[in-house]
């Protein structure tokens, strides 16, 4: 990582009164509680605070303020607390190591809201592969929380979930892109270096 988003990532620590910084694996966290879905992570890594907003930044307005925003391995809350800073209806972090999670709450709990637009913040230790994902409109954030096969089943749980509404998805890292383009209906509509930025619509429209 380059010593400026390192910093950048040190001040947001900082300003919020957090600590969000690290690289940690789940396969040397707790084996046992995570099951078979340490077999398809990555790891934790906190989300570049410019490249987050950067991101974000492709989403209209009106989006936003409609729509739940979700982050798959939301580790440590850094995501979910940027993502605060935006109107949402909601904002939900959805995490399956115990330790991350416990970590989240603590964050989101003891945080400085200094930007804060939305107040309804919730952190669920759970598999993002098969979680009951919120209906209506959702932002979706991923920080290539895991492998392909996994990427697969969670996006069949997003799209899957009742009363479902309009989807985007904001990919950092995108290595499992072909997950994405595997469906004819999730169509690219931004790309940045770092990531990428996809839409579904509603179904039936």
């Amino acid at each position: 990582m380059p010593n400026s988003e390192r910093s950048s990532g040190r001040r947001f620590d900082h300003d919020y009164g957090v600590t969000t910084h690290a690289v940690l694996f789940l396969t040397d966290l707790e084996p046992e509680a995570v099951g078979d879905a340490g077999a398809h992570a990555t790891h934790y890594e906190a989300v570049p605070v410019a490249e987050f907003h950067a991101l974000l930044a492709h989403v209209p307005p009106d989006i936003v303020a409609r729509s739940t925003f979700v982050d798959i391995g939301a580790g440590m809350g850094r995501a979910m607390l940027l993502a605060s800073e935006y109107p949402f209806r909601q904002v939900c972090g959805v995490e399956v190591s115990p330790s991350l999670y416990e970590v989240a709450k603590e964050n989101l709990a003891s945080a400085r809201p200094l930007r804060r637009r939305c107040n309804d913040l919730r952190p669920v230790r759970a598999d993002a592969r098969i979680w009951t994902y919120p209906p209506g409109d959702l932002v979706v954030f991923l920080f290539n929380p895991f492998d392909a096969e996994a990427l697969r089943a969670a996006l069949a749980s997003i799209r899957g979930r009742r009363r479902a509404g309009e989807t985007w998805i904001l990919y950092h890292t995108p290595v499992e892109r072909a997950e994405l383009d595997a469906y004819d209906d999730i169509v690219v509509v931004a790309e940045e270096r770092f990531g990428l930025v996809a839409r579904a619509a509603a179904p039936g429209g």
